[in-house]
């Protein structure tokens, strides 16, 4: 998968390609571009970084619990959970008659999990997407790589999914291809996983919300001691003598 990613290029294109879902989150992505500050590990290394996570959400990508745990966590350390839960975040936007927070999904549990089953992948970039808007980072260069590798698989599974209709022979390659895609969004879904657990728990040791999250303590007003005033001097009474 390294090899191929390094056919793509690793610069931000200068528009959100892409239909429906996918060019939404494209486009934040973008607009995320001239952000200050990285991320903890970059999605390249994050395997590496923390195995475990990054395997067993792999693992269970496609069932939806990844997605909904983190939206969980991210919206706890950042936000209000449930009441600041939009679907989708409301990154996405409106959708035929579906409008994010103003069908009833804002604040309902019932929605996230609906959420995560049909949109696993979707849903995990949408968190990764909250977190560093939260914290204001950047996108890696590797991100815009898999956007471009993961988009080219799947044209070239369409591709053959349409020529199969004709060419019996290609139902098996079309097969193939459809794995692979599914095996990349697997794995870097894991390796997003791995990115939001290293910026919750940098944000926890920091002791705050992220970039912007929560108000600055006020100075500390150090009190220095003040010198005690003198005694104040003593009335002088006049004698009047009475002759």
């Amino acid at each position: 998968m390294a090899f191929c990613l390094c056919c793509f290029s690793s610069e931000p294109p200068e528009s959100a390609k892409g239909s429906g879902n996918r060019a939404a989150i494209n486009g934040r992505l973008l607009d995320l571009k001239d952000k200050p500050n990285t991320f903890q590990v970059n999605l390249g290394n994050a395997c590496c970084k923390d195995p475990a996570i990054c395997l067993l959400n792999a693992c269970c990508c496609f069932t939806g619990i990844p997605t909904c745990y983190w939206r969980k966590l991210a919206l706890e350390k950042y936000g209000k959970y449930p009441d600041d839960y939009l679907c989708c975040q409301g990154y996405v936007g409106k959708c035929c008659c579906f409008t994010p927070g103003k069908m009833g999904d804002q604040g309902n549990v019932c929605c996230l999990c609906l959420e995560s089953v049909c949109c696993p992948a979707t849903g995990m970039s949408i968190t990764r997407i909250y977190v560093m808007e939260r914290k204001e980072l950047r996108p890696d260069p590797v991100d815009y790589q898999i956007i471009a590798f993961s988009n080219c698989l799947q044209l070239i599974a369409c591709i053959c999914h349409v020529a199969a209709i004709f060419i019996r022979d290609l139902r098996t390659l079309a097969d193939i291809i459809d794995c692979i895609a599914d095996a990349v969004v697997a794995s870097v879904t894991g390796c997003m996983a791995v990115q939001i657990n290293e910026e919750l728990k940098e944000s926890t040791k920091s002791g705050g919300s992220g970039g912007g999250g929560g108000e600055k303590g006020a100075p500390a007003i150090e009190i220095t001691d003040v010198p005690a005033p003198s005694a104040a001097a003593e009335p002088v009474t006049e004698k009047i003598e009475r002759e």
